[in-house]
């Protein structure tokens, strides 16, 4: 099958008309809460250090650098906000992979500023990149993800469909943009923990602008580079099985609604949502204090072992990928929230003397349910004798155990007003729910800018 070339020609010629109204409805939910992340995590170090390289460039000001008060080109923007988006690791995951929307959202508000489009442009482009990504997820379901972090493989992949749709690239410059991109994909596990897993995103971003606009200036690239031989399916995801199904289905059937977004919660690894979700049931239905805490086992399949590395924190960001830590804030404070993910905090030690009686193993006899599952088993033996245990395979926030309306307007509010005041806030929430009836999206980046 020729995967770039049918790739291209769906994107090409995808129409906003012919996109499902709840597929719309889906991608305003998923814009709505990759923005407000990407304001909060503008405000971290990682994403200000972002910001102070692209301020320092002194490129042509057309687009909006997130929760900064200034502007930049659509490719410093596209790094900066990218990074910001995942800078918390709050943003929303898919059925077999992480962060679908992060890449996306930040390269097509990068270059749709500079363009001047309208909101259904970028619904259309959001939805055009993210049925690129979910279908190319979906023909690699096999991989187990090979140590490469999706958000800066497929995400390139799918921030290079929804910038390609925006400049009106036609199928053959299509294929000319995805098959540089095949050779922008990187990222890797080991980064997990350190600012540059976030920035993993950052690069997804800017490598949609970029790659879309080399082709749109005639660039060129192998027509088969994520299929053919020494491609990307080859290369990178080297002895899998890859199923082109999904790939034939780009246009017929839409990933936004058979899967759906996984949004978050808390603000940490997504591998660590089922545990946090039954220690806080726990909490509540038992009174649990850690001084009635003998220990807690925690079971997890290979795939959540291997990403959930840190046992001790070091630093705040160490902090999202430490179980035990997760596990004994969660006892202690009965919520995960934005504020215990410093330096500071994850020294503190109340915290890490309960996380001490926190174990995460592995077990292999863990199965998954359907593909979305992520199997655990959270085990609480009590001072009293008395043992809980839960098995859980799907968290909160996923289509199995949505949020509500109101805990994602919530989110949203909590984290735009790290950034921006209480009546940004609420006008940014305006804009953005009623995005496709929007003729122009810059009143809503003049909010975004802070």
């Amino acid at each position: 099958m020729d995967v770039t070339a049918r790739i291209a020609r769906f994107v090409s010629e995808l129409k906003y008309q012919s996109i499902p109204p709840a597929a719309v409805q889906t991608a305003k939910t998923a814009v709505r809460d990759c923005l407000g992340v990407a304001l909060a995590g503008s405000q971290e170090e990682d994403a200000k250090i972002c910001a102070q390289i692209a301020r320092q460039e002194n490129a042509k000001e057309e687009t909006t650098v997130i929760g900064h008060g200034f502007k930049t080109s659509p490719l410093n923007a596209a790094l900066a906000n990218g990074t910001a988006a995942h800078a918390l690791d709050f943003d929303h995951s898919f059925t077999i992979m992480g962060q679908p929307t992060a890449p996306i959202i930040p390269a097509v508000f990068a270059l749709g500023e500079s363009l001047g489009v309208n909101g259904r442009q970028l619904i259309e482009a959001y939805v055009a990149g993210f049925e690129v990504t979910g279908k190319l997820a979906h023909s690699l379901r096999d991989s187990a993800h090979d140590g490469w972090h999706a958000p800066s493989t497929l995400g390139s992949f799918g921030a290079t469909a929804a910038c390609g749709k925006l400049l009106g690239l036609s199928a053959a410059r299509l294929e000319m943009a995805l098959g540089i991109a095949a050779s922008m994909a990187g990222g890797i596990v080991a980064n997990f923990g350190t600012m540059t897993k976030p920035l993993h995103v950052g690069l997804g971003a800017r490598n949609g602008v970029l790659t879309a606009k080399l082709a749109q200036g005639g660039y060129t690239a192998n027509a088969k580079a994520i299929e053919g031989g020494f491609g990307f399916y080859q290369v990178l995801h080297q002895g899998t099985a890859i199923h082109e199904q999904p790939i034939d289905e780009l246009g017929e059937s839409y990933a936004l609604l058979s899967d759906g977004i996984r949004i978050k919660p808390y603000p940490c690894g997504g591998l660590t949502h089922q545990v946090i979700d039954s220690v806080i049931e726990f909490r509540a239905k038992h009174g649990l204090t850690p001084e009635m805490i003998e220990a807690v086992d925690v079971d997890v399949v290979k795939h959540t072992f291997e990403r959930i590395v840190f046992r001790v924190p070091q630093t705040g960001i160490q902090g999202k990928f430490c179980m035990p830590y997760l596990v004994a804030r969660a006892i202690i404070d009965g919520k995960v929230g934005l504020d215990i993910f410093t330096d500071a905090a994850v020294r503190d030690q109340n915290v890490l003397k309960l996380a001490e009686r926190v174990q995460m193993k592995l077990d292999d006899n863990l199965k998954k349910t359907d593909l979305g599952g992520r199997p655990c088993r959270v085990t609480i033996r009590l001072k009293s004798g008395q043992t809980l245990s839960r098995e859980a395979q799907h968290a909160r926030g996923g289509p199995e155990f949505p949020m509500t309306e109101e805990e994602l307007r919530g989110k949203f509010a909590e984290c735009a007003r790290q950034a921006i005041d209480e009546g940004g806030t609420a006008r940014a929430l305006d804009y953005i729910e009623k995005l496709d009836a929007l003729t122009d999206i810059q009143p809503l980046c003049e909010i975004l800018r802070g």
